[in-house]
């Protein structure tokens, strides 16, 4: 468990640096999705409790400081961001969770595909549904379902949204379905909407 963990963490480890710092590099998103929503800009405090909650073994520790580790979890304290990606198995069960990229991700989505493990890591189908209209019983079946949090002016949502395409190329043997959440965090911060005000769909 700790070498695994230990190999999660280096691959992870410039996912976060990236993220937040690589606004000038350039990429080019042209993966259509099987499935697109938007998470509602009025529920900013949703997308943080929901979204931006991980593994604390996926926090690169020079950014140990920018989350909170409670009950096992890693919260983040600051401004909630993109790019996301959670990762579901054929039954729906999460199986990833994490914020970020970087040129190595594909290598831990092939570790984190083949292993298959669920993990409570991760926002369930249900969480998401009130908030983005995303609903599990309109997902195509797959092996695999990508569900990537991105904004257009993110440039590693596009290099994000890229990889993917790739890994999907490169794996031909997985059934992969790509679902894409518009999460504007900008736009959400911008408007200090509140939980007060966010919809509960059934």
């Amino acid at each position: 468990m700790r070498n695994r963990s230990s190999y999660f963490k280096q691959l992870a480890g410039g996912a976060l640096v990236l993220a937040l710092l690589s606004f000038g590099v350039e990429g080019t998103a042209k993966t259509k999705p099987d499935l697109s929503g938007t998470w509602e800009l009025r529920c900013l405090n949703d997308y943080k409790n929901i979204v931006s909650v991980m593994d604390p073994n996926l926090v690169p520790d020079s950014l140990a400081n920018g989350f909170e580790v409670r009950d096992g979890r890693a919260f983040l304290t600051g401004t909630p961001t993109v790019p996301w990606l959670s990762i579901y198995n054929a039954d729906l069960k999460p199986i990833y969770h994490a914020l970020g990229y970087n040129s190595r991700s594909d290598a831990l989505w092939k570790l984190v595909t083949d292993t298959n493990a669920a993990t409570k890591f991760a926002p369930a189908l249900y969480d998401i549904e009130p908030f983005t209209g995303v609903r599990a019983v309109d997902l195509p079946e797959a092996d695999f379902t990508f569900v990537e949090y991105y904004a257009s002016w993110c440039p590693n949502c596009k290099l994000q949204s890229n990889a993917l395409k790739d890994f999907k190329k490169s794996h031909p043997e997985m059934h992969i379905a790509h679902v894409r959440i518009n999460a504007d965090t900008a736009k959400m911060q911008k408007k200090k909407y509140t939980r007060k005000s966010c919809p509960v769909k059934t």
